[in-house]
C-alpha cells in the first residue's frame, strides 16, 4: 500500500504516470497532450506523459518532440520498427516514475477526464482498474471480435470482467513491471495481473468519437484473438508450473498404454495369445506410452525454460530515441 497525500481538494500527490501508445496518429497527439495537461491539472495531480510511437510512418515521433522540449512532464520514446500495443505498454511501464501508471489509447477515444475516477479506485486498495465499455458505437467489425474474445477469456480465465479488451486501465507500477506479457497479449492483461494480486476491479467508460484516423481494428484480428486465448488458458492456469498440464497429459495417454501393454504381456506368459495375433493392439500401446513420455519431458523443458525467464531481463523491443526525462 502507497502513502497519499492531499491537499485541500483532496487531490492525490503521487506522482501518475500516463502512458500512451502512438501508431501514426500525427494529427490527435497535440489535441490528447492538451487534454491531458487539462484533465490532470484540474485534479491538482502530479504527473508525467509518456508517449511511446510505436514505428510510425507519419510525423508522430516530431510532433512528439517538440511537446518534450515545451514541457519537461513529458517523455517520448520511439521504436525503431511497429511492435505492437503490448510491447509499447511494456516500454512505457519500464520508463514510468510514477507509483500508479494509467495506459489509454492515442485516438482520443478514451477521455483523460475521467482519470481520476480510476485513482479513487486506487485510493481504496486496488492494485488494477480495469474500464469496460458501455453505449459503444463502434461498428459491428470491431464489435464482433470485441464480444467473441471477452466471452471466451472469461470462460477460460473464470474472471468477471466484462471487458477484456479496454485499454484504458490504471496499475500500481510495481504490479506492472511484473507482468509476463508480450505479443498482443495487452487484451488479456487481467489474467496476468490476477498471477500476481487478486485486488482487481473495473469501472465504466464512455467511448469518444475518434477525431483523426482510422480504426486499426477489425475482423482480421478475432482470429489472432481466439489463438491467444489458447495461450492464454495456459498461462491462467499452468504459467508458473507447466509441468502439471504436460504432466495431466502423460497420465491420461501413459495409463491406457501401459493397461494395454500389460493385458498383453499376462496373457503371452500365461501362454493364451500370441502378441502377433493383437499386432495393432500392441502397437497402439507402444505409440501411447512413447507419446506420453515424449509429453512429460517436454513439460520438464517447459520448467526449465520458466525458470530461464524469470532470471533473465530481456527486453522485446529496441529503442532509436528517447525524448524529455531521461531517469
Amino acid at each position: 500500500m502507497f502513502d497519499v497525500e492531499y491537499d485541500l481538494l483532496g487531490a492525490m500527490k503521487n506522482l501518475i504516470s500516463v502512458i500512451v501508445p502512438l501508431h501514426n496518429e500525427q494529427e490527435n497527439v497535440p489535441i490528447l497532450v492538451s487534454r491531458l495537461r487539462k484533465a490532470m491539472d484540474a485534479a491538482q495531480l502530479s504527473f508525467e506523459i509518456i508517449l511511446v510511437d510505436d514505428g510510425s510512418k507519419d510525423e508522430t515521433f516530431r510532433i512528439i518532440r517538440q511537446e518534450a522540449e515545451n514541457d519537461s512532464r513529458i517523455m517520448g520514446l520511439r521504436f525503431r520498427r511497429n511492435h505492437g500495443q503490448t510491447v509499447a505498454i511494456k516500454a512505457g511501464i519500464e520508463h514510468a516514475r510514477g507509483d500508479i501508471c494509467i495506459t489509454m489509447d492515442g485516438d482520443m477515444q478514451h477521455d483523460p477526464a475521467q482519470i481520476p475516477a480510476f485513482l479513487q479506485k486506487m485510493e481504496e486498495g486496488y492494485d488494477l482498474v480495469c474500464s469496460y465499455r458501455f453505449q459503444r458505437d463502434d461498428g459491428f467489425a470491431r464489435r464482433f471480435p470485441s464480444k467473441i474474445a471477452n466471452f471466451l477469456a472469461r470462460k477460460f480465465s473464470k474472471m468477471e470482467l466484462r471487458d477484456f479488451g479496454s485499454t484504458y486501465r490504471a496499475y500500481r507500477t510495481d504490479i506492472a513491471r511484473e507482468m509476463p506479457i508480450y505479443g498482443e497479449m495487452h487484451r488479456f492483461i487481467p489474467v496476468f495481473v490476477s498471477l500476481l494480486t487478486d485486488r482487481i476491479t473495473e469501472i465504466p467508460i464512455e467511448l469518444q468519437p475518434r477525431l483523426h484516423g482510422e480504426s486499426k481494428y477489425g475482423l482480421g484480428r478475432t482470429f489472432r484473438v481466439i489463438s491467444d486465448l489458447l495461450v492464454l488458458l495456459f498461462f491462467a492456469g499452468f504459467f508458473n508450473r507447466p509441468i502439471h498440464i504436460f504432466g495431466y497429459i502423460s497420465i491420461l495417454l501413459g495409463l491406457p498404454g501401459l493397461s494395454i501393454l500389460s493385458w498383453l504381456s499376462v496373457h503371452k506368459l500365461l501362454g493364451n495369445i500370441s502378441i502377433m495375433d493383437y499386432g495393432p493392439l500392441f502397437v497402439f500401446g507402444v505409440m501411447l506410452c512413447l507419446v506420453a513420455g515424449q509429453t512429460f519431458t517436454t513439460g520438464i523443458v517447459c520448467e526449465y525454460l520458466i525458470r530461464i525467464y524469470y532470471h533473465h531481463d530481456h527486453k522485446p523491443y529496441s529503442l532509436a530515441e528517447i525524448v524529455g526525462k531521461v531517469h
